[in-house]
């Protein structure tokens, strides 16, 4: 079964409030083995909400709708089905009586505005809605079948759960299955490196593998398709066990680990303490650790010149931006702060330099342990954004693979 999603309100599509429902609407079709296509959001106009339903049921099984269900005179995703599938809108009694009941519960009269929500598409399944007043319906086609839900989460939510999903499931019958991702998370490789090592992998039609760039690091999906979630599993094991044959130490976690909770977990285990030094990162670096991971922080430093680091690390000369700078600063910040580890990642600061700039800079990452120092180069200074993020990743991955 092939689906798509579409998102209404003008209020997403103007970044005023995030678009959570298609988020999870796609991992609850995930898992009952439903392939997702599409996902458009559209405005509060009945005419482009129409061509776009026009257009989707020409090319999927199933059109999941989500918002416009209200009783307001931008709520048209009803009339909206109703011209997509050439029906007329027809008062249901059954619905205004639903109405009734739950606005004498409230106390509140039921006004005219209201009744448009007892109004369907003709021959539409009504999908109950307990906890609020706009129901959801099913309209089936001879082109396809849209489902319709309201905007509001909870309402929606449980819509999926208690009646969407168990007639998906009913639709498909025997070919129900589900889908299952394994998330590797890759920090300090870039994207072309890791493609040159597993693009084989990636050709493959069943588990798929996928990559997805982000600042620093690179996730690995690896989703199967399978009647059962043990037998989706069994299909992803071997595949992540060769991406790991071939990532190795650069795989840093999995799913929902995140790359401060897993070094700070390492350190845990070890008993170990971890002290830290930034200077063009701007607290980026410390911002990794959250909650109870900052426990295993001894001391956190920054600074925005080189000679203040060195005073914070009890230097007497300033360091500069070489190698040996960076191995003193982050020897004497581990000697100064008693801490089993240390990072000290000094960089240039200057403004007219960052990661999208014609000069880079460049920053230097020391790694003190209780047997070496270790120090690792970077061709990325400045103090923008992206740089910072880019070089408290690679400097924390570069921790993960000696802790590991």
């Amino acid at each position: 079964m092939n689906a798509e999603i579409v998102t209404t309100g003008t209020e997403l599509l103007l970044g005023e409030i995030v678009d959570t429902n298609a988020a999870h609407i796609a991992r609850q079709l995930r898992e009952v083995g439903v392939n997702l296509f599409y996902k458009t959001t559209v405005g509060d106009n009945q005419a482009r909400l129409a061509e776009v339903l026009d257009h989707g049921l020409e090319r999927s099984d199933v059109i999941i709708v989500t918002g416009g269900l209200g009783p307001t005179v931008d709520d048209i995703t009803r009339e909206a089905v109703a011209e997509a599938t050439a029906r007329a809108l027809e008062l249901r009694e059954d619905l205004v009586e639903h109405l009734r009941r739950m606005f004498a519960n409230w106390g509140r009269e039921l006004t005219g505005n209201n009744l448009r929500q007892a109004y369907l598409p003709e021959g539409a399944i009504v999908i109950p809605n307990p906890i609020g007043t706009a129901v959801g319906f099913i309209v089936e086609t001879e082109r396809g079948t849209i489902l319709c839900m309201p905007g509001v989460p909870r309402e929606m939510k449980k819509m999926m759960a208690d009646h969407v999903l168990p007639y998906l499931q009913d639709k498909m019958g025997e070919s129900a299955g589900v889908i299952r991702t394994r998330l590797l998370h890759v920090g300090g490789l870039g994207e072309s490196a890791i493609d040159d090592r597993i693009a084989h992998l990636m050709t493959a039609g069943n588990p798929t593998v996928g990559l997805a760039a982000h600042m620093g690091q690179v996730d690995v999906r690896v989703a199967a398709r399978a009647a059962t979630i043990d037998e989706a599993d069994a299909l992803i094991a071997p595949v992540e066990v060769e991406i790991r044959e071939k990532l190795g130490r650069w795989i840093y976690g999995t799913d929902d680990e995140t790359l401060g909770g897993v070094v700070a977990d390492r350190l845990r285990l070890q008993g170990a303490t971890l002290s830290l030094l930034e200077t063009n990162t701007g607290g980026r670096l410390a911002s990794f650790f959250r909650g109870p991971d900052q426990e295993v922080l001894k001391v956190v430093l920054q600074a925005e010149t080189l000679a203040t680091a060195s005073r914070q690390v009890g230097l007497a000369a300033s360091l500069r931006l070489d190698e040996t700078s960076a191995r003193l600063a982050a020897a004497h910040l581990r000697e100064h702060t008693g801490a089993t580890y240390a990072l000290a990642l000094v960089g240039s600061a200057d403004p007219d330099e960052g990661f999208w700039s014609a000069s880079r800079g460049e920053s230097w990452l020391g790694l003190a342990t209780p047997d070496h120092v270790y120090a690792e180069h970077f061709n990325v200074g400045g103090m923008d954004e992206f740089s910072g993020q880019w070089l408290s990743v690679y400097s924390l991955t570069f921790l993960h693979r000696h802790l590991a």
